[in-house]
């Protein structure tokens, strides 16, 4: 068991070492998650609609 003062420090060297990304590679990314969440959006509601056409003409 380590203490905690010990785990604390290696924490924070590890924290030292990570590469954070910048402003704008963080905006690029937000947008490209919210670019792929509209697209599976649109392709997930036109899958429904198509499914819930076909089942009515059927039933």
């Amino acid at each position: 068991m380590i203490s905690p003062a010990d785990f604390v420090s290696q924490v924070r060297r590890e924290l030292q070492r990570v590469t954070w990304p910048t402003q704008r590679e963080t905006i690029g990314m937000a947008v490209a998650v919210v670019v792929m969440v509209i697209c599976s959006m649109i392709y997930f509601f036109a899958a429904d609609s198509v499914v819930c056409f076909v089942l009515e003409k059927i039933l």
